[in-house]
């Protein structure tokens, strides 16, 4: 995946957590089956569409980075606005109810968030990950090396980094 200073580009590291949501988003009506398809494409060689594409797909996740890139006085494309959005933000909105997350089911609201995970057993391209006394099974897709007793980030039904 493409790097800069050592360090992944801003647009893919947001994509890496945001292109899960992207079903949802399909199926809510605000993406096209062609546009999913394109990002799902882009997705599975770990590249990332570009910011004007991203910004498009993703509107509700942008209007509050904008926010929080003003509170950090920073651009909203710099690379510790788009980690601190996924690594913090995120899970808060979903926790405080905020938008669609108001109304949702406390199972929707659980595969939303951000959770941190340990690999307790592989199957082909497929991980069983632990977190919060249960397990639960995510696609290896963005962590393909991943082992038994790796700390993995998922979002959704996916495993998006690996951690430590």
């Amino acid at each position: 995946m493409p790097e800069k200073k050592g360090q992944i580009l801003p647009e893919l590291y947001f994509f890496k957590y945001a292109f899960p949501c992207a079903f949802v988003i399909l199926q809510r009506g605000n993406l096209s089956q062609e546009e999913y398809n394109n990002l799902n494409k882009k997705f599975l060689e770990g590249k990332s569409p570009s910011r004007e594409i991203l910004e498009k797909s993703f509107p509700v996740a942008f209007t509050r980075i904008k926010r929080l890139a003003e509170k950090m006085n920073k651009d909203m494309w710099d690379f510790e606005v788009i980690r601190r959005y996924w690594n913090k933000e995120h899970n808060r909105i979903i926790n405080n109810g905020e938008g669609m997350y108001g109304k949702a089911p406390e199972s929707f609201k659980d595969l939303c968030r951000i959770n941190m995970a340990e690999v307790v057993e592989r199957k082909g391209n497929m991980l069983i990950v632990g977190h919060d006394r249960k397990e639960r099974i995510v696609f290896d897709v963005l962590v393909p090396d991943a082992k038994v007793g790796d700390k993995v980030k998922i979002h959704y039904a996916y495993a998006v980094e690996k951690v430590g």
